[in-house]
């Protein structure tokens, strides 16, 4: 499947941009929601994300360590890398 760490990585990239840019998108939906259906989406995007990655640890159970490891790291950074990035109501408005 993947031939080499670095394209291990970069296809984890890609698999966290889709999983961390989807529950960042389903989450800017519900911002403006009540606080139960917010924090309702906000821990079955936590639940999604980890049966994402018990996926990806599955399918890529016969592959070598060399293989897996970097794309998990890539995988979590790219996921990280939209849970760092605050949610904001108004777009780039400041609350001063």
């Amino acid at each position: 499947m993947m031939e080499s760490p670095w394209a291990a990585f970069l296809w984890g990239c890609a698999a966290g941009v889709f999983n961390g840019g989807l529950t960042r998108w389903a989450l800017k939906r519900t911002l403006a929601s009540s606080d139960a259906v917010f924090y309702s989406v906000f821990i079955g995007g936590i639940l999604g994300r980890l049966c994402f990655l018990a996926a990806a640890v599955w399918l890529l159970r016969n592959e070598k360590y060399i293989i897996v490891i970097p794309f998990i790291a890539g995988l979590l950074a790219a996921q990280f890398f939209f849970e760092v990035v605050p949610l904001k109501r108004d777009g780039i408005k400041r609350n001063t």
